[in-house]
């Protein structure tokens, strides 16, 4: 049996520019594809993907399901709530978890068969086939294919992902997945960031060592364009990445943007309050993130902040005659709110040490 490795996400880079399209099928296959590379889960992983999951079974077509059944077919830990619902689908989709899942007991096999017909009685009935020449001498079994090495293709193979699920000679375009974690709700996007393991780790981005400071004044100054423009330059992502970034309500890409420039958890703390409004309004909801920021492991950003660079404009982002302008604006722009009250020193202080103290209190206190 073959072990795979972490997941293969060249295949879904090569799409990331491209809009206007149903992510939940792309989701449903990246989350699975996920989750199936760790040998075990916590409970509340296990729950997170499937109430996730379960609710895209309902809204993706046959061709998606089957790509989900044919994952979860030999995986020992498959949620059973997702295995029983797959294994009562129609026969192709249900056939490869009839045939090869170790989760269905015999019981619920008698019961699908009696319940859902006769293909479905014929793949429980190869089960059992397959389950005898198993147990005959290596020299007596057929042949049997081996397993491909990642789960997801490369870009050269994304037109045979599987049997059924075959993209036709005018694939649907489907999103990178930086752009399917920008798409997702809070809790896809944790259920991505829980499971999203790079095989081969991105190297950090060389970023100004004066960058940090400049997002933090913009933000203190409550001037979310400035900071976007700022987090464009910082992570080399296009200007309309980051202005999404920076609006999103669930505060979760701007996580993965302070990972990536290795922010302290204080500073982030201090941008979540003020750069947007949303989620600075609610201070048990800035907490809940910083909470998230420390489990969060910077390959797992680094991961995603590719896949969102590989759609900004291939141009140069920092020209030596450019560079000390936009530096002397930023610290200006700092400068100049401090003297205009909107983010005076005094204040600003009392923040650190306010917010500093709240992140060594358990967030319940």
């Amino acid at each position: 049996m073959t072990t795979l490795g972490a997941p293969n996400l060249d295949g879904l880079d090569d799409l990331a520019r491209l809009r206007g399209v149903d992510t939940r099928p792309t989701l449903a296959r990246v989350l699975t594809d996920l989750y199936v590379q760790k040998a075990a889960h916590t409970l509340d992983e296990e729950t997170h993907y499937t109430e996730l999951v379960l609710r895209l079974l309902d809204a993706v077509d046959v061709a998606t399901r089957a790509v989900v059944a044919h994952k979860l077919a030999t995986y020992p830990a498959a949620p059973r709530a997702v295995v029983l619902r797959l294994a009562r689908d129609v026969i192709d989709v249900a056939e490869p978890l009839l045939r090869h899942s170790p989760c269905l007991p015999a019981a619920e096999l008698a019961s699908i068969a009696r319940d859902c017909g006769p293909l479905h009685a014929a793949a429980i009935a190869a089960r059992r086939s397959f389950a005898d020449t198993t147990s005959r001498a290596p020299s007596e079994r057929a042949p049997v294919a081996r397993a491909s090495a990642s789960p997801l293709p490369r870009s050269s193979q994304w037109r045979q992902i599987i049997g059924e699920a075959e993209v036709s000679a005018a694939p649907p375009v489907e999103p990178g997945l930086g752009e399917l974690f920008l798409k997702a709700t809070s809790d896809e996007r944790r259920v991505i960031l829980a499971n999203l393991d790079p095989a081969d780790p991105i190297p950090p981005r060389a970023v100004p060592s004066e960058s940090v400071e400049r997002l933090e004044a913009a933000a203190l100054a409550r001037r979310p364009a400035e900071f976007a423009n700022e987090l464009q330059r910082a992570l080399g992502v296009s200007g309309e990445i980051a202005r999404r970034m920076v609006d999103d309500s669930g505060g979760e890409p701007l996580l993965i943007a302070a990972r990536g420039l290795d922010m302290s958890s204080e500073v982030l703390v201090r941008i979540l309050l003020f750069v947007n409004p949303a989620i600075g309004e609610s201070v048990a909801r800035v907490f809940a993130l910083a909470q998230l920021y420390l489990d969060l492991p910077r390959a797992a950003a680094l991961q995603l902040l590719a896949s969102l660079r590989s759609g900004a404009p291939a141009r140069a982002m920092h020209q030596a005659a450019l560079w000390d302008d936009a530096a002397a604006a930023g610290r200006r722009a700092g400068t100049e709110a401090a003297r205009r009250g909107l983010a005076p020193a005094a204040p600003a202080q009392q923040t650190r040490r306010e917010t500093a103290t709240a992140l060594r209190r358990p967030l319940g206190a």
